[in-house]
């Protein structure tokens, strides 16, 4: 049976040298060994897997003469955690439970793929924009808070329409969002709308 240089590589390593060996595109590989082609960039954009897809890989890569590590480095933490006694106290902290974690990625990775390819946000600003006919602004600003802004979609063409209704009054706005990857993502929206409006 082949092995591969296994030092401190881990499963990406294995993998990316078992496609180089047997001449196979590694989507290939993740079809053939557990049925998803995107497997292998999943797991390079960090996704984590359980111990029962590292048996099925372990055994696709085995039935082809390559041999895969025990525990990948990638691994260990998930298989450490998995492997408790169902009786063993819990901590309770981030560390002690990546499945947790890896459930909340994997469910905002979903959640914002339904808001992305849906109508929602254009419905939600048309419906801004309608209401702000019924304001009537005084000094020293028109005040907005926006207590979910997302990716600042919404934001920003609310913005455009108040621009729109009130050119010559100052805005005011207050947003509030946990991920600071959509912090970054709606100030870079809005860099024209500041321009706009300054």
């Amino acid at each position: 049976m082949q092995t591969l240089a296994q030092r401190d590589g881990g499963l990406l390593e294995s993998i990316a040298q078992f496609c180089r060996i047997s001449g196979m595109a590694e989507s290939t590989f993740g079809r053939h060994a557990v049925n998803d082609g995107k497997f292998v960039a999943r797991l390079r954009d960090g996704a984590r897997v359980t111990p029962e897809t590292l048996d099925r890989v372990s055994r696709y890569m085995a039935l082809r003469g390559i041999a895969t590590p025990q525990a990948p480095h990638e691994l260990r933490q998930l298989i450490r955690v998995a492997g408790r006694p169902p009786g063993a106290a819990q901590a309770g902290t981030a560390e002690d439970a990546p499945s947790r974690n890896f459930r909340f990625f994997d469910n905002r990775q979903k959640y914002l793929l339904f808001v992305s390819t849906c109508g929602e946000k254009e419905m939600i600003a048309r419906r801004v924009g309608m209401e702000l006919a019924n304001l009537r602004p005084r000094p020293p600003a028109v005040r907005v808070f926006d207590a979910g802004m997302g990716d600042g979609t919404v934001l920003t063409r609310v913005m455009r329409e108040m621009h729109r209704r009130f050119p010559t009054m100052p805005f005011y706005f207050v947003g509030k969002e946990v991920s600071l990857e959509d912090v970054r993502l709606s100030l870079a929206k809005m860099a024209d709308r500041f321009f706009e409006h300054p």
